[in-house]
């Protein structure tokens, strides 16, 4: 059950800016092994272009966009929480709430990125590949979850 102050919706077109404003935040601190001119110059594209064609979901707390997450299909193509909200149950809950609408998910983390790469591990997601992504030199695990299916 969701607290009155707090709840996951679709997200609107108001939205935009301030969902830019945390993927940047996040990507810098999260990516510090990327140079964060990559991040700045990606924003635009994500304002205009990524995010628009994407299924958006946002945590909103008091009013406030805390967190987001982004799905293309069973796809996830972003999740991401302002840096002052992280620690808060924030993404999980936005995954929690992405795995019960698709029932299935997969993603790509960059394997020096840590924190996510430990975060989707603990959220049941299992590795399925690596690849180097083109854009950055970087390795990307491809992890992914299923529901869990009763057989009998």
């Amino acid at each position: 059950m969701q607290e009155p102050d707090k709840l996951i919706r679709n997200y609107m077109e108001t939205d935009l800016e301030e969902m830019v404003r945390i993927w940047y935040d996040a990507s810098v601190i999260a990516h510090s092994f990327i140079p964060s001119s990559f991040w700045a110059l990606q924003k635009n594209e994500m304002k205009e272009k990524y995010l628009p064609l994407a299924e958006n979901l946002v945590f909103e707390e008091e009013g406030k966009v805390a967190g987001f997450i982004s799905l293309f299909g069973e796809r996830i193509c972003a999740l991401f929480v302002a840096p002052d909200m992280q620690g808060k149950e924030t993404g999980r809950a936005l995954l929690e709430h992405a795995k019960t609408l698709k029932g299935k998910l997969s993603l790509k983390v960059y394997k020096e990125n840590e924190n996510a790469f430990r975060f989707y591990m603990n959220c049941g997601f299992m590795a399925a590949g690596e690849e180097v992504d083109e854009r950055t030199g970087c390795v990307q695990i491809l992890r992914e979850w299923e529901g869990i299916q009763d057989l009998e």
